[in-house]
């Protein structure tokens, strides 16, 4: 009987540390993926990197644990049991906590998606930070594989036509897909070999066209850091014209006198941003309830085998 406990405890114990290793990942992905820069300080949840660092930070205590658990049930050694015993105890009262904060955290994302916007005041933070990082995510693809011409008449409407006729009038190809990136280092390559005419070149172009040039650099060593982000809004709620517009401006002037809500990512990808917390505030909620269980069960072998009296199977 005790072998079979002892098995049960080391196999429950993988269960942790599968456990622990997801909770890793997760808080990873939350502070890697950018995820956090929409629900960061002053949103419904607290600082987006701190709740990231506590679910690392509280995954690999897990891990910890479950390998305190293996040399305990290993060792049959009943100090090792004990104080494993009291550390899941304590992981078993975090993970109620947590799978209570998952499910009331879900229940607030469908009553948001009930209602109309804001659901509550906090909703405008929640918008502006997700504005902030579709548009940084979004913006990746017109600054480096879009057409010229598209990505110009995405950004920067109004001066589109003057920039892409300027560059067509020394055979600069404006429907190649380099992406404004590319474009910019097209065009200064022809300035270059343009000599004396390089100036009279330049100065028909607009501030505009610099002040692309100067935001899709920027973006293009960024996008590495956004690439989650851009394959979810590529698959889930791709970016539209008048979206396009906007976050060109957003861009362009680091402004938000543009409002948060019209006209603005947000409220194209609303529902499936509150579909998606919805989705992995249950995941958690449930993962909660499940690690808490397994967490009762090997507090339960833990003590059945540190009674037992057989010096064969530890030491007292």
């Amino acid at each position: 009987m005790q072998t079979l406990a002892k098995a049960f405890l080391i196999l429950l114990n993988l269960g942790f540390i599968v456990g622990g290793s997801l909770l890793i990942y997760l808080g990873v992905v939350l502070r890697g993926g950018h995820w956090s820069d929409v629900f960061s300080a002053n949103n419904v949840t607290s600082d987006g990197n701190s709740a990231s660092m506590i679910l690392i930070i509280l995954g690999g205590v897990i891990v910890l644990i479950a390998f305190f658990g293996f040399a305990g049930a290993i060792c049959a050694n009943r100090c090792l049991l004990t104080l494993y015993s009291v550390f899941v105890v304590i992981a078993m009262l975090i993970f109620i906590g947590v799978a209570i904060l998952g499910f009331v955290a879900a229940g607030g994302a469908k009553n948001w998606a009930s209602k109309a916007y804001p659901a509550v005041a906090q909703e405008s933070d929640i918008a502006t930070g997700f504005n902030g990082v579709y548009c940084q995510a979004q913006g990746a693809r017109f600054c480096t594989s879009a057409t010229a011409k598209e990505a110009f008449a995405a950004f920067v409407p109004t001066a589109s036509a003057t920039i892409t006729a300027v560059a067509s009038e020394v055979g600069i190809g404006v429907t190649e897909p380099t992406g404004v990136v590319g474009f910019c280092k097209n065009v200064d390559a022809k300035a270059a070999s343009l000599g004396p005419l390089e100036a009279a070149f330049t100065a028909k172009l607009p501030k505009e066209y610099k002040s692309a040039c100067g935001v899709c650099d920027d973006v293009n060593i960024k996008f590495g850091d956004y690439k989650s982000i851009f394959e979810w809004t590529n698959d889930q709620c791709p970016m539209t014209p008048p979206v396009a517009m906007w976050c060109g401006a957003y861009l362009l002037t680091s402004a938000s006198d543009q409002g948060v809500y019209e006209g603005t990512p947000y409220k194209q990808c609303r529902p499936v941003v509150l579909e998606l917390w919805r989705s992995y505030a249950t995941k958690v909620g449930i993962g909660g309830v499940i690690l808490a269980v397994i967490a009762l069960v090997l507090v339960v072998l833990a003590c059945r085998i540190g009674r037992q009296n057989n010096d064969d199977y530890y030491v007292a």
